[in-house]
């Protein structure tokens, strides 16, 4: 869902854009309103939508001004809605990357029309940011080993060691207590897995948590350290280095990416 924060002084105009446009069939959520430049910093920086829609003149502070102080803190899209065809303004919406004004009163479907360019745009970009992250992990080069109908014999040691991976990959674990929890010597489970898997036990280890760091990363609000201790580092340079030396790229990198 695609979600909208419009930013409008006049409470009519403002709450009929809220009411009477068809959100759902755009694909579409309003979550944030404000009445001024300074109220929708503040729910922007909240939200963080996709799509601002917001009037130019307004008391505190104008739709311009805080187009600008958003500039570098979101990627949303504007739609400007103003009384006002001055050419000034026009044109400092178009250096701010504005990408629809719209002149009041908004004739039946102006509106529909622009939004539903914009929704068409962010989607594309949604498909290409998930074509990267498959790209990425193709770069990881890690395939999950697959462990369907592999619990006789040897084989079963191998098994339990990926499900301790699995279920414990956040915390300290490590080939010594893995080995000793299935009775065997670590550098039996060593060959073992290195044999079954074609990945060391540290390197099945370290592409699995980078793994899970990539689907971490796609999350809007989650912080590079938090990734970290997520997946098993306390230390959050050393997990940008391991990441950028499986990954090709840092987590920071790819947050801005994405």
């Amino acid at each position: 869902m695609v979600k909208v924060v419009v930013v409008e002084d006049e409470m009519l105009t403002r709450k009929g854009l809220v009411v009477t446009t068809p959100w759902d069939e755009l694909g579409c959520k309003v979550v944030g309103e404000a009445s001024n430049g300074l109220e929708g910093i503040e729910i922007i920086s909240k939200v963080k939508p996709h799509i601002i829609i917001t009037d130019v003149r307004m008391p505190k502070m104008d739709g311009i001004k805080m187009i600008k102080e958003l500039q570098n803190k979101t990627k949303a899209e504007y739609i400007i809605i103003s009384g006002y065809d001055e050419f000034k303004y026009a044109q400092q919406a178009i250096s701010l990357g504005v990408k629809e004004y719209l002149l009041k009163p908004v004739e039946d479907g102006e509106l529909f029309n622009a939004l539903t360019k914009i929704v068409n745009s962010i989607e594309n970009k949604k498909e290409v940011y998930e074509q990267d992250v498959e790209e990425l992990e193709t770069v990881l080069d890690f395939r999950e080993y697959d462990k369907t109908s592999k619990v006789e014999g040897k084989i079963k040691y191998v098994v339990k060691a990926i499900k301790c991976i699995e279920n414990d990959y956040y915390n300290d674990v490590n080939i010594k207590d893995v080995a000793e929890k299935l009775y065997i010597t670590e550098s039996y489970l060593s060959r073992l897995f290195k044999k079954e898997t074609g990945y060391t036990f540290v390197d099945y280890l370290t592409r699995y948590r980078c793994k899970k760091a990539i689907q971490l990363l796609q999350e809007e609000n989650i912080k590079i350290y938090q990734v970290a201790e997520l997946v098993g580092f306390n230390d959050s340079r050393y997990f940008s280095s391991i990441f950028k030396k499986y990954v090709g790229i840092t987590p920071t990198q790819l947050k801005e990416q994405l």
